[in-house]
C-alpha cells in the first residue's frame, strides 16, 4: 500500500456513509475510510445519496487528481438511472445542477409518500413525477439497467487504467453479480449480505457500525490478495 497516496472511495449513500452519525460531509467509519486509515492513506470520498452507475462514473470522470490514487468503489443498484436535464434545479445541498439520479423504488405508484418522500417531492416539485413513471414504464427492463451500468463500470476501468490507477470494484447489491470484475461478500453483495448477517441498521436501512467494520477486514483480506 505504500505505494498509494489517497484512497478515493465512490458510490451512493453505503459509502458516503448515511445514518453512521458523522456524513457530513462524508463518514469516516465506512469501511473504504477503515481501509484508509489502517494503510496509512489519505481519504477522500465522492459517493452521494441517491446515486446511480452513471452519477459513479460521472463523479470519477470528474474526479481531478488520479495520481497516486486507489479507487474503492462500489457500484450500487442497476435500476437507478442518472439523466442530465435540458435545464438546471436546486438539489437537496441547495446548489444547481442539471443531474438528477431516477429510483423506480423511491416512487410509490399509488401516491402515498414513503420514507423517500423528499425524493418524491422533489420529483413533483420539478414536474418530472411523470417522466420517472414513463421512463421506468418503458424502459424499466433489466436488459436495459445492466447493459448501462456495464457501459459504467467499463468507462470507469479505462478511466482508471488509462491514469495508471488501480482500483478495487464492489457490489453493492445482489444485482450486480452478473458483472463478474465486481468483489462480492461471499457470493453476494453488500446489502444481502448485510441483511443475511442481520447486522444492525438505521431507520432508512443503511448498515451501520458493525457491518463496515466487517466488511473492511472482509474487503482487507481480499486486497491482500490482490497485491495491489
Amino acid at each position: 500500500m505504500k505505494k498509494y497516496k489517497k484512497l478515493v472511495s465512490a458510490g451512493c449513500s453505503l459509502i458516503h456513509g448515511s445514518e453512521l452519525g458523522d456524513e457530513f460531509p462524508f463518514s469516516q467509519q465506512t469501511y473504504p475510510a477503515l481501509l484508509a486509515k489502517n494503510y496509512g492513506l489519505e481519504y477522500d470520498c465522492i459517493a452521494y445519496p441517491s446515486a446511480s452507475n452513471q452519477g459513479i462514473c460521472k463523479k470519477v470522470m470528474e474526479y481531478d487528481n488520479k495520481e497516486n490514487c486507489l479507487f474503492l468503489i462500489q457500484w450500487t443498484y442497476p435500476s437507478r438511472q442518472g439523466v442530465n436535464l435540458s435545464y438546471d434545479y436546486k438539489n437537496k445541498e441547495g446548489n444547481f445542477s442539471s443531474w438528477f439520479d431516477m429510483a423506480p423504488n423511491n416512487w410509490d405508484l399509488n401516491g402515498k409518500l414513503s420514507m423517500y418522500s423528499d425524493y418524491t417531492q422533489q420529483l413533483k416539485n420539478l414536474g418530472i413525477d411523470d417522466l420517472s413513471e414513463i421512463f421506468y414504464k418503458h424502459l424499466g427492463n433489466d436488459f436495459h439497467h445492466n447493459f448501462y451500468t456495464e457501459i459504467s463500470i467499463n468507462s470507469v476501468e479505462l478511466i482508471l487504467r488509462k491514469n495508471n490507477c488501480d482500483f478495487i470494484f464492489v457490489a453493492g447489491c445482489n444485482d450486480l453479480l452478473i458483472h463478474k470484475s465486481l468483489i462480492n461478500f461471499h457470493g453476494q453483495g453488500f446489502v444481502d449480505w448485510c441483511k443475511n448477517k442481520k447486522f444492525e441498521h438505521g431507520y432508512f436501512n443503511h448498515p451501520l457500525h458493525e457491518a463496515h467494520s466487517k466488511a473492511f477486514k472482509y474487503i482487507k483480506d481480499t486486497v491482500n490478495n490482490l497485491n495491489l
